[in-house]
């Protein structure tokens, strides 16, 4: 006779022992997969850092360092914020950093960017952009006595403007690196994409990418944020096709619905493609539409990042910020779009 079969009791507070046994054991597993995880993350950023740190240049030459306050946004937004870091880096010859507990989740969750972490480190000396396009003050304010003084440069803005990106793009290239397993998968599923009877250097790949979201919330359209017609989409499409032999479009959006009936080419024949891609991760959005030859984007940072690294022909919406708008006072149309990108609307 089972002692426990005698004692209810006793018997539902083993059962309930071995439940919390099971649990503990369950939420320890996890724990330990997610630190195993978070451990090679950092060892894969040490070794890229260490591997960027002999072929980035000069720019770590003195002492001190620079980082942002606050990272703010998206994968775009961030990126734009990386750059300027190297830009102040390179001017006062100060190391890039982050510190303990940033924010910048989005660049790191889709890159290896090598860049080291650590503790805050002050007395601190703080630029805080003026206009959200180039601010004319950094380079002498940067470079001033007090901020030599400082151990930190901390950064707080928007810095969207290729003039913080040009004189590094090196820089940000070197260190804006996909994980393997992302670049695996964007080069898998484009060569998944290809039109049958297609084979590489036959024809010509360009991304799309239509950037619609919350974008066409009241609040943004008043403002002077607009998103690009399906008419525009037409237009540059026929750019590509008018000046090469085959051409694939490759679609990504978050409004991949909308994309469906306004982004296409009236002749899907031997010579046009339009491929669509469900939305991803940011990291492997991007990822794909850097491996295309050259870009069509709507509006926003995300799809200007993306023409950035692809490195092609590209093109923009010209009527963003809508003329004449509260949006257009904030951005500078001659500091945010590249002098050789194409506008069209």
């Amino acid at each position: 006779m089972s002692i426990i079969g005698n004692f209810p009791s006793f018997r539902n507070g083993f059962s309930a022992f071995s439940r919390c046994r099971f649990w503990f054991y369950a939420i320890t597993s996890l724990l330990i997969i997610m630190s195993l995880r978070w451990a090679a993350k950092e060892r894969e950023n040490l070794r890229a850092y260490w591997d960027h740190s002999a072929s980035s240049g000069s720019y770590r030459t003195g002492s001190g360092y620079v980082t942002m306050s606050v990272f703010s946004g998206k994968l775009g937004n961030q990126m734009f914020m990386l750059a300027t870091l190297f830009y102040v880096a390179l001017k006062t010859k100060r190391e890039v950093v982050f510190f303990n507990g940033h924010n910048g989740y989005e660049l790191e969750n889709a890159f290896v960017l090598g860049i080291r972490k650590i503790s805050r480190s002050c007395p601190c000396f703080s630029f805080i952009e003026y206009v959200q396009s180039y601010d004319v003050r950094i380079d002498k304010t940067i470079t001033s006595q007090t901020a030599a003084k400082s151990q930190t440069i901390l950064l707080y803005g928007k810095f969207q403007s290729w003039k913080y990106l040009e004189p590094v793009q090196n820089l940000v290239r070197t260190h804006a690196k996909f994980p393997k397993s992302t670049e695996t998968f964007a080069r898998d599923i484009l060569r998944e994409s290809v039109p049958k009877g297609w084979t590489d250097g036959q024809y010509t790949r360009v991304g799309i990418h239509n950037r619609r979201g919350y974008y066409l919330d009241k609040s943004w359209s008043s403002i002077g944020v607009t998103a690009a017609p399906g008419l525009y989409f037409k237009k540059a499409m026929q750019y590509f096709v008018e000046r090469h032999k085959r051409v694939q479009f490759i679609v990504v959006s978050d409004d991949i619905g909308w994309s469906r009936e306004n982004i296409t080419y009236e002749s899907h024949s031997s010579v046009v493609n339009v491929t669509y891609f469900e939305k991803y991760s940011p990291g492997r959005d991007m990822a794909i539409l850097s491996l295309c030859n050259h870009v069509i984007f709507s509006i926003g940072t995300f799809g200007w990042m993306a023409a950035w690294l692809a490195n092609g022909t590209t093109i923009y919406y010209s009527n963003f910020p809508r003329k004449g708008s509260q949006m257009e006072g904030l951005i500078d149309r001659l500091d945010y779009y590249p002098p050789h990108w194409i506008p069209m609307e």
